[in-house]
């Protein structure tokens, strides 16, 4: 009996993605996890000196979509990964207001409503901790990492709306990219655990001088 089309692009993805963990998969995991260190180390002290016992799951979240990240690169599935990459910077800022407003959690908790929008506690932020905008524009002004707002960048991808990062896959094992794209995901990893780090500072700088930063 002859192969059914949609089993001839299951084998053809399962064989694309075969070759393509074992030529580069233990090296992808090995840049990604020195990638995350910083983010580990941010999510480390936050856990430990920071948390309010409220909403400390999204902390773990964090962490998860770090590993997810982690596994889309290693599988050669960028577009995974780069969810997950957003998914951390969401998360990360998400805890930085959720974490001081209990009973705004509980309500998301009850009713699956009101989960704050990025652009929504970044305005929480300008409005209530001194200086925000201004000192997060200073640290990007002397940042490592090439660019200075990835969640925009990682945005434009997920959002698609732009022939440059509209999706052109028309069957299976383009799903799989190629090594140049996977290390280019790599090191926007890197740039995210930076981003992340310049927020998460900012944001608790005005809680005193128990906040230091963990590097």
């Amino acid at each position: 009996m002859a192969k059914s089309v949609h089993l001839e692009q299951i084998l053809r993805l399962s064989k694309a993605l075969g070759e393509s963990v074992k030529a580069h998969g233990e090296a992808r995991v090995r840049n990604s996890e020195k990638a995350v260190v910083g983010l580990l180390l941010w999510l480390d002290y936050l856990e430990k000196s920071e948390a309010t016992g409220c909403c400390n799951e999204i902390l773990s979240g964090v962490r998860a979509a770090a590993v997810e990240a982690t596994g889309g690169i290693a599988l050669g599935l960028v577009r995974l990964a780069i969810f997950a990459m957003r998914s951390q910077i969401d998360l990360a800022v998400a805890w930085l207001f959720f974490k001081d407003h209990p009973v705004e959690w509980a309500h998301v908790l009850r009713t699956g409503e009101q989960f704050k929008l990025k652009k929504e506690i970044f305005s929480y932020l300008t409005d209530y901790q001194d200086r925000f905008s201004e000192r997060l524009a200073m640290l990007e002004r002397h940042r490592i990492r090439a660019v200075a707002d990835p969640y925009r960048l990682l945005s434009a991808h997920i959002h698609g709306q732009s022939p440059l990062v509209i999706p052109t896959f028309s069957k299976l094992d383009a799903l799989i990219y190629s090594e140049k794209r996977c290390a280019e995901a790599i090191k926007l990893q890197e740039e995210v655990a930076e981003y992340i780090g310049d927020i998460s500072y900012l944001a608790l700088e005005a809680s005193g001088p128990r906040c230091r930063l963990p590097l």
